[in-house]
């Protein structure tokens, strides 16, 4: 039992390392995307929209907006949408719209049968229509640099892919657990898009011609779906179609004191959708969550034996070399982060977080609804949306 344990123990750690290298891998290939963006394709760059569904009342939504506002994308088409014209976030809108009026702002009304935010953005694509050639859809509350729109259109604006997908990080402006965790977590799921096997368009930051929302009835399956990403990897998976990574189209999140039930709420969201859209890749979520978590459980209880003369020496001795181990593979991870943060306290992210993933997941197998913001979902097969109802 020690022997295997142990093993697990140091998979865990080879795959974080694994993992760390491609972070450092998307770090290079985002210089280079970026170095190659600045140039249009053959014909000039395509007419393309960005259309953001905006929503709820984030502190760092305005700076957000901004920030997609101000791409330099030639003659991108900014669609804001909206489910009513009153809620706060319409009032948001309206005062974006006096800096910058080229902005389209869109009541999208209530969602029926689907998510609130897959039927803003397909509201979104009705009102932009045929002028457009490429869609760029975009979360509304992460900052994103000037260039993101062409380093995540690019490879679709030169036929190079249908779909395109970029990603977050997160930047923790303090040291709490939580923020930190959910850095981690992030950063975590980051790396894992650069897997091929685990690459899938994720919904903050997705591009698509119009010929392929078209040609895959993306419209039709979003209309009575939960959410747009994972239904969308779960068609093209089917079909066998590749989306393109983006690494240079990374957009930022600042967390400072990040909230327990928010951070809970997220991952929970993120594992849920891959349960009823992806189910596949949420029973291999489940072999990675004993990954994570087996080892530090183990190894706890080893070296707390070991301090109480309960355990063997043998035990604390491999529990104190998973330690090592863990610190040697884990520590490199903070050199993704902008600022410096000590070793014992990324470690103790690391065990945080792998042990709300594994929480998470457990809460996951019975689950038969999703909630999200004021509503929840009653979800089928596929992600199929089943019944709606308010909180």
């Amino acid at each position: 039992m020690l022997a295997f344990w142990f093993c697990v123990g140091l998979a865990q750690c080879g795959l974080l390392y694994l993992l760390a290298r491609c972070g450092r891998a998307l770090i290079r290939k985002a210089e280079e995307e970026r170095a190659g963006g600045r140039f249009a394709p053959p014909g000039g760059w395509p007419r393309a929209a960005m259309i953001v569904p905006v929503a709820g009342t984030h502190p760092r939504m305005a700076d957000a907006l901004q920030s997609l506002l101000n791409q330099d994308y030639p003659d991108l088409m900014p669609v804001l949408v909206t489910a009513t014209a009153e809620e706060p976030a319409a009032e948001l809108v309206r005062r974006l719209r006096e800096d910058f009026p080229a902005v389209r702002h869109v009541v999208a009304g209530p969602a029926d049968g689907c998510g609130q935010k897959n039927h803003n953005s397909l509201q979104g694509v009705a009102a932009v229509g045929d002028a457009a050639d490429v869609y760029i859809f975009c979360d509304s509350t992460h900052l994103a640099r000037p260039d993101f729109a062409r380093c995540l259109g690019g490879p679709v604006a030169r036929g190079e892919a249908a779909f395109s997908t970029g990603y977050h990080t997160v930047e923790p402006r303090d040291r709490r657990p939580v923020t930190l965790a959910y850095a981690l977590s992030v950063l975590l799921m980051r790396f894992l898009q650069a897997l091929s096997a685990f690459t899938q368009p994720w919904g903050g930051a997705m591009a698509m011609s119009r010929d392929a929302f078209e040609r895959y009835g993306v419209a039709e399956l979003w209309a009575h779906n939960v959410v747009d990403d994972c239904s969308l990897g779960a068609l093209l998976q089917g079909r066998g179609v590749h989306v393109r990574l983006c690494a240079a189209a990374l957009l930022s999140t600042e967390a400072a004191d990040h909230s327990l039930p928010v951070w809970r709420a997220w991952m929970e969201r993120q594992v849920l959708f891959l349960k009823f859209c992806m189910p596949g890749q949420w029973l291999l979520l489940g072999v990675l969550a004993a990954l994570m978590a087996l080892p530090p459980v183990c190894a706890g209880l080893a070296l707390l034996g070991g301090l109480l003369g309960l355990g063997s020496g043998a035990a604390s001795l491999l529990g104190l070399l998973w330690l090592a181990a863990l610190a040697g593979t884990l520590g490199p991870w903070r050199d993704f982060l902008p600022r410096p943060v000590p070793l014992g306290r990324w470690i103790w992210a690391f065990v945080c977080a792998a042990g709300m993933f594994v929480l998470v997941y457990l809460r996951s197998i019975p689950a038969k609804a999703i909630v999200w913001r004021d509503r929840v979902y009653t979800v089928g097969q596929g992600g199929t949306v089943l019944n709606v109802r308010r909180r």
